[in-house]
């Protein structure tokens, strides 16, 4: 029997099978990640005789905010570059699922994510020549991008197309107008603000536990709840069951966008930094203390170009 709705559709596809998981599926993964690399770190250290060497591992917390952060700056530099909120997007869905593969003990995200915008705008149609990619970022060259596509790519299962939210909410967007074809202005208030609330989920792992219509029908619902209230009921009307489900998965989604929505602290990433810094430089540790009285340079501190623009999820015109 042929698929009944997107979300039948979505069930079916590789983002699915490979990238949805449970909140408990999700931690396991993230620990053993985690777990892994500081095995491996504790075994180069011994090997060049560090081992002796106080070093404070990142914890799980500590890598997914600073993963975050990162996220943060691809929005940046894809508004730097007018890149539509779909390219973005993706790019963040990379970086977030190459470090369900990979440690940040392992691979800096600020060098990740260079690769992972890059090759996005290249599976998104939004192609951008490496000189034009790297002429706007300072301290970034066409190896430090190249040497890495592949890395990513791997890390990825090769599975380059992502499905977001944003379609499915203007797909909801022409069928509440139909519902409801008087509330028109409403409705596009509705659709707008969705937007900016599926952009903030980018920032949670509402993508790994909830299907785009999922997250699409939450942003709605934080929108307008009411409207969203009464168009389901009419839906609905004959399915209470399914009805009750639905209220539950908008309830959950809406924590996720709003925990995306917070922002992490400076001086959080920074700390977190300065130990990753030791992490991969244990032999800097004895003078550690000079450089905290003197103020120790962090890579996030040193981005390639700070981006001193206003964070969006508006479509623009992508570099030519």
């Amino acid at each position: 029997m042929a698929p009944k709705t997107d979300d039948d559709l979505y069930r079916q596809g590789s983002q699915y099978r490979l990238w949805s998981f449970t909140v408990t599926e999700l931690a396991s993964i993230r620990e053993k990640v985690n777990k892994r690399a500081i095995a491996k770190i504790k075994h180069e250290h011994a090997a060049n005789s560090f081992d002796h060497l106080p070093v404070e591992f990142l914890t799980v917390q500590e890598e997914l905010d600073l993963v975050l952060y990162y996220c943060g700056k691809m929005q940046d530099m894809a508004s730097l570059f007018k890149l539509p909120s779909h390219v973005k997007a993706t790019g963040i869905s990379y970086l977030k699922r190459f470090y369900l593969r990979h440690s940040v003990m392992e691979y800096h995200p600020k060098n990740i994510l260079h690769a992972c915008l890059f090759l996005a705008a290249k599976a998104e149609n939004h192609f951008i020549s490496i000189d034009n990619f790297t002429q706007l970022l300072a301290k970034v060259t066409h190896e430090s991008i190249l040497e890495l596509e592949f890395t990513v790519a791997q890390a990825l299962s090769f599975t380059l197309m992502v499905h977001h939210a944003f379609s499915p909410i203007h797909g909801y967007f022409l069928d509440i107008q139909a519902t409801f074809p008087s509330r028109i202005d409403e409705i596009g208030a509705a659709h707008d603000a969705a937007r900016r609330l599926a952009n903030d989920s980018l920032f949670s792992d509402a993508a790994f536990l909830f299907t785009p219509p999922q997250i699409a029908l939450g942003a709605l619902a934080m929108a307008n709840e009411a409207l969203i209230k009464q168009y389901l009921e009419i839906k609905f009307t004959n399915q209470p069951a399914l009805l009750e489900q639905l209220s539950k998965v908008i309830t959950n989604v809406r924590t996720y966008i709003e925990q995306g929505a917070q922002q992490l602290t400076k001086e959080r990433v920074v700390a977190i930094d300065k130990k990753l810094y030791f992490v991969t430089n244990p032999g800097k540790l004895n003078k550690r203390k000079n450089e905290d009285s003197n103020g120790t340079s962090s890579a996030v501190d040193s981005d390639a170009k700070r981006v001193k623009i206003d964070k969006t999820e508006d479509d623009t015109t992508p570099v030519p």
